[in-house]
């Protein structure tokens, strides 16, 4: 899941926490001009949420799916190439990648706009999470404080955001953050 550069948090399915993602085309977008493939929520709501990137000390950056034969959810994926004017929206918990351009000479002209309620102060375009994909990022939240993260706008123990869903994929996202304080508020240990 593309999620990191959106949200300092992982995705919630839970209404009022969602966040939609958007491509504009400004050209058109033909399978040689490198489209975003994307995988339907029934193929894939099961599946932790594991970022698209991880960097921890001690951990290779880079993606987590790079393997030979690559992923099973290639032969599911949907592509989303389309003529100038199209807009492809998906929630922020989609799991979608980039294709190869292929064209000689070929560019993909595109506006990435990001919708979110006013509540999820978490969830930008830019701002704190485009930095959360780095290695300090990833150092700091290990050592911080639930009052401290809620500074970058993590909500605090007991907002509704918390539920076993977002604090399993909090922990693939940040293995090394103590959530106790999140998990004691959902009455979870």
């Amino acid at each position: 899941m593309d999620y990191p550069g959106h949200s300092l948090l992982v995705p919630s399915s839970a209404p009022g926490f969602q966040q939609l993602e958007m491509f504009v085309y400004l050209a058109d977008v033909p399978e040689d001009c490198g489209p975003a493939h994307l995988v339907a929520r029934r193929h894939s709501q099961n599946l932790p949420a594991v970022p698209d990137r991880y960097l921890r000390p001690g951990f290779e950056s880079g993606s987590r799916f790079h393997q030979p034969g690559g992923s099973p959810l290639y032969d599911v994926e949907v592509s989303a190439a389309g003529p100038a004017g199209t807009v492809v929206a998906f929630e922020a918990g989609t799991f979608h990648r980039g294709t190869g351009m292929t064209a000689p000479r070929g560019a993909r002209y595109t506006m990435h706009l990001n919708y979110r309620p006013a509540a999820v102060t978490w969830g930008q375009r830019r701002g704190w999470a485009y930095a959360a994909v780095q290695e300090e990022w990833y150092s700091f939240v290990s050592r911080a404080s639930p009052r401290q993260l809620q500074a970058f706008g993590f909500p605090p123990p007991g907002h509704p955001y918390w539920t076993p869903q977002t604090l399993a994929g909090m922990s693939l996202r940040y293995p090394d953050l103590d959530l106790s304080a999140w998990a004691d508020a959902v009455g979870q240990k």
